[in-house]
């Protein structure tokens, strides 16, 4: 029908030419559909190119990180980082000679206290250079690294490395200082755990949380790639804020050592004035067996003191040889123990833990102290027999164990007295003043009960110091005697009383 249309409109030369404008108008609406038509075809056609594309594209990142993150766990497992060092044995700096620190239970006594105060004061010192190390800004003890995080399609179960993260990690050298820091903590642990609890204690807030947490910190998380350094890099501020964190731990245990209070001198004790030996234990034979042994540890400890450290010497060594075993009082092995605190400790010590030369000094004090007791033991011997014969007598038996009785108790201050016989005459004030301290120490309701025998030796100790004022060693005796009565007054508001109103008098004797 548009055929003969045109073909009318051909002939009308009036409409020609509405007839051409309207073939021009169907022409255009022609092409113009064809061209939708085609550029759809293309769309659709690009489109599924595109998307093609992209898959292509997303595949190719995926397997990129993939491999990537495969070499990177690789090499994280072949890395191979420092072991913690051994940090040596402790170095004190202690005057004088091994010999002349164990020279006399006295001088011994000292040397315990030297030894264990010494040990905080050192580790502190060492502590704090372990500080300095990780002085700030600690973001100069960490790099750079790079990581790959597992993420999880949104809807979908499959799981693909993220893109390439950064973040910080210690260096290699930081790493291996820090875990000699842990190694160092743990060793002077070990070292003061049953000798100085409060040092112990300090120490322990760097072997807990903080060394676990810089253990997990290490260790690359779960679902995560590093770049192959075997140190875990971890978001930006985590690692420094751990390295602080340490450096203000190590600084509260410098800190906290250096201000920990000296520690009080081991008690100077005597042997019981009365004991007695086991059932079908001769007296004899203990009396023998006693000599020897103290003979024997004599000359090992001259052997330590010249030469090569005594095998003899060992951890489970025991200070009386188990010959005090042989007594049924109790109170002859308890007043060792008490007089001893702290030798189980110091002999478990080796040279890889503390120096040689202060090894010997706190061993070698211990022996001493206990050698002293030992004679004293030794020396008594006789009487200890006497008790252990059957008789009758004011005596009170609780578990096999002779306890303190009264009978006892005045029976030295009848002997106190006896001493004091010759000193009356010559200077009654300070006669007056020991029997006030006699008599403190007797009726003083504040002071446990085990001590008051051995407080009555103390006492004893000064009056024989009294009595004879030209024995230099008596004078010294009863110096270290006078300390532990007033020492003992801490505990005692009658013997407190005695010790302040006659401390002029007494110290007149030194």
């Amino acid at each position: 029908m548009i055929v003969v249309v045109l073909i009318a409109a051909a002939v009308d030369s009036d409409v020609d030419h509405a007839v051409t404008g309207g073939f021009n108008v169907v022409v255009w609406i022609a092409l113009i559909g064809g061209g939708l038509w085609l550029a759809s075809k293309a769309y659709e056609k690009n489109k599924t190119t595109v998307a093609a594309n992209a898959k292509s594209a997303k595949d190719k990142t995926l397997s990129e990180r993939y491999s990537r993150a495969t070499e990177w766990q690789r090499a994280t497992r072949e890395a191979k980082l420092p072991d913690a060092r051994h940090p040596g044995p402790v170095q004190l700096s202690l005057g004088g000679s091994v010999r002349e620190a164990v020279t006399g239970a006295d001088r011994a006594r000292r040397t315990v206290r030297e030894v264990i105060a010494a040990l905080p004061v050192r580790v502190s010192e060492e502590a704090r250079a372990h500080a300095k190390v990780l002085r700030p800004p600690v973001e100069r003890l960490c790099e750079a690294g790079r990581y790959f995080q597992e993420e999880e399609d949104e809807g979908r179960y499959n799981v693909w490395w993220g893109p390439e993260r950064t973040g910080t990690r210690p260096t290699r050298e930081v790493v291996g200082q820090v875990k000699d820091m842990f190694g160092w903590a743990a060793a002077r642990r070990n070292l003061v755990s049953d000798i100085h609890p409060e040092a112990e204690r300090l120490l322990a807030t760097l072997t807990g949380a903080l060394a676990q947490r810089f253990r997990d910190s290490l260790q690359t998380r779960y679902g995560r790639a590093d770049d192959g350094s075997g140190i875990a890099v971890l978001p930006p501020g985590e690692w420094e804020a751990l390295l602080g964190d340490l450096h203000a731990a190590l600084v509260a245990v410098a800190d906290g050592l250096a201000a920990l209070p000296r520690p009080k001198l081991l008690p100077l004790m005597h042997r019981p004035h009365e004991a007695r030996f086991k059932e079908h234990v001769s007296g004899e034979a203990m009396e023998q067996d006693l000599r020897g042994f103290i003979e024997d540890t004599a000359k090992l400890r001259e052997a330590a003191l010249t030469g090569p450290w005594p095998d003899q010497f060992g951890s489970g060594r025991k200070l009386d040889g188990g010959v005090l075993d042989g007594f049924l009082t109790e109170e002859i092995r308890r007043r060792l123990a008490k007089g001893t605190e702290g030798f189980e400790a110091v002999a478990q010590w080796s040279t890889d833990r503390i120096d040689a030369e202060s090894l010997a000094r706190g061993y070698l004090a211990y022996l001493t102290i206990a050698l002293d007791y030992l004679t004293e033991v030794l020396g008594n011997m006789a009487d200890y027999k006497r008790d252990s014969a059957p008789r009758s007598g004011h005596r009170i038996e609780i578990g096999g164990d002779v306890t303190h009785s009264n009978f006892i108790l005045d029976s030295r201050v009848r002997d106190i007295t006896t001493v004091l016989a010759p000193v009356a005459g010559r200077d009654d004030r300070l006669a007056e003043a020991i029997e006030a301290l006699s008599a403190a120490v007797r009726e003083d309701p504040g002071l446990p009960d085990d001590e008051r025998e051995e407080l009555l030796y103390h006492v004893k100790d000064i009056a024989e110091a009294a009595a004879e004022p030209g024995e230099k060693q008596k004078r010294g005796r009863a110096k270290l005697a006078l300390s532990a009565v007033t020492e003992a007054a801490k505990t005692g508001a009658q013997l407190a009383q005695a010790v302040t109103a006659w401390h002029d008098v007494l110290s007149k004797m030194f």
